[in-house]
């Protein structure tokens, strides 16, 4: 065999469909991230096995995914993916892991909240759902530490909630990756312990910060409070105003029943508690415990208290929802379970029409030209059949505009269709262009001269480790990640971006 001669569309963000990644063939995109893409696969001669979910590192020897690999492997919960395979693919830039996984057609926490309007009950059930998939990750020696919306899926033919991305997870024995004192993680969602061991380490040259099962349940709070208000907590950042309330006998965030009234006690006590400034009250870092208080509170509320976490009205905005976005929403779901549906049929239809090569017995006593006949018969079926899987793969991918990988080679039908899918992930979940006026409860100028800076006439901080895609709710100006800086408590913008 000749070498392989690398191609354009071998670029680890985007893949084209039919390519193959060692035994998988890429079907579909998934998802880009700062340190990842995630593309639906199927393995190729199993293709009836389903579609599994690939998770691509995007720079060359990524340490993190062999991390996550073994924390993955180490999980046994229905609330979190299975690790299927693992290997590495190499392209021109050097050798990308990537993992395999199952893969979950849902959609991301807050993105599912957004386009519904759920009531006390569904949101106890997600919670304590999550809560369960760190209860099963802590019994297993591991950490997720990244708790927050973008990394819970709803699954959309049960809605269970799904916890993903290890990619910053931990385990007992790991080695440590980074030199920074703090873990990866989000900062809105870390603890006031994190913080308050920053503070206190800070020119310490060789310590890390022991993040603990505490450290979960707390972000498991703050992803819930934003689950029920549409706004965060106060920030525990104590260089931010407003993180006063996270200091030891400090008072806490207010009840998400001061920004939601529709929010009950129930919802009320487990979230407060989750968010408790003392790590043991945080249910003594059990997230099992959690999951039950969570379970118990679900039960607890009767059905004529069961209503809508939102109140209705015709525009856009924390705390509200839209009649009409609902059930465009609902409607779209609709249209989409039809199309997974047609589709599955499609699958089975082709699988029942494929070709069965029997093999073509004979003896040497027909002669040279009777064995001579019969293999030729043989061939031709294989040919035919071969040609007839092609078709279908073209079929297949025609609509899509993408590349079809046959052996080592590609038949190619020119579009952009991945890149196109990459550009409108990056732009509808991942980079927000800077407001053209403050948030609602943004710091305004005169801007403090401590890292921050007037944009636009708004007080921000830029992020000068981060670049884009920036992590969610921060914002993009001419190529840097700026975070809003808060007047009193974290701002909100008027309507969830587009």
């Amino acid at each position: 065999m000749g070498k392989r001669e690398p191609l354009l569309e071998e670029n680890p963000r985007c893949l084209p469909v039919g390519m193959q990644v060692g035994p998988w063939r890429v079907v579909g995109f998934g998802g880009l991230g700062a340190y990842g893409t995630t593309y639906q696969v199927e393995r190729v001669g199993r293709e009836d096995e389903g579609p599994f979910a690939l998770k691509l590192a995007v720079y060359p020897g990524d340490e993190r995914f062999e991390r996550e690999a073994k924390l993955l492997s180490r999980i046994r919960s229905p609330f979190v993916p299975r690790l299927h395979d693992q290997g590495v693919w190499e392209f021109a830039s050097g050798r990308h892991p990537y993992l395999v996984m199952d893969w979950i057609d849902g959609e991301p926490l807050y993105e599912w909240a957004a386009r519904r309007n759920p009531s006390q009950r569904q949101v106890l059930g997600l919670v304590a759902q999550v809560a369960r998939a760190l209860a099963d990750t802590h019994a297993a020696g591991g950490l997720h530490r990244d708790v927050k919306g973008a990394n819970v899926l709803v699954r959309r033919a049960d809605g269970q909630a799904i916890l993903t991305d290890f990619g910053a997870g931990d385990y007992r024995g790991a080695e440590t990756l980074t030199s920074k004192l703090l873990p990866p993680g989000t900062p809105a969602y870390r603890s006031p312990e994190a913080w308050a061991f920053l503070s206190a380490f800070r020119r310490h040259p060789t310590v890390h910060y022991p993040a603990s099962t505490c450290d979960d349940l707390f972000a498991l709070g703050v992803m819930a409070y934003r689950l029920v208000t549409d706004q965060y907590p106060p920030l525990t950042n104590p260089s931010v105003p407003g993180s006063e309330v996270w200091r030891e006998g400090g008072g806490g965030p207010r009840p998400p029943s001061a920004l939601n009234p529709q929010v009950g006690s129930e919802l009320d006590r487990l979230i407060l508690r989750l968010l408790a400034v003392a790590p043991e009250e945080r249910f003594q870092g059990v997230a099992q415990e959690a999951a039950q208080a969570a379970e118990r509170a679900r039960e607890s509320i009767p059905p004529e208290r069961d209503t809508p976490l939102f109140r209705w009205s015709l525009g856009r905005g924390p705390g509200w929802r839209s009649p009409e976005a609902v059930k465009w929403a609902e409607e779209r779901e609709a249209e989409r379970a039809e199309l997974a549906r047609r589709r599955a049929e499609e699958r089975v239809r082709a699988a029942s029409a494929a070709v069965q090569v029997r093999p073509v017995e004979f003896t040497w006593t027909w002669g040279v030209e009777g064995a001579a006949a019969a293999v030729a018969v043989l061939l031709l079926l294989m040919v035919g059949a071969a040609l007839n899987r092609a078709h279908e793969l073209l079929e297949g991918v025609a609509a899509e505009g993408a590349a079809v990988a046959v052996g080592d080679r590609r038949l190619h039908v020119p579009c952009e269709t991945c890149a196109r899918k990459e550009r409108e992930e990056s732009t509808a979940t991942v980079t927000q262009p800077l407001p053209e006026k403050p948030l609602p409860g943004q710091r305004k100028p005169p801007c403090n001269k401590n890292g921050q800076t007037e944009l636009r006439g708004g007080c921000w901080y830029r992020l000068n480790d981060a670049k884009p895609p920036c992590a969610e709710d921060n914002y993009v100006w001419q190529g840097a990640c700026y975070a809003p800086v808060p007047a009193s408590t974290r701002p909100q913008p008027a309507a969830d971006p587009p």
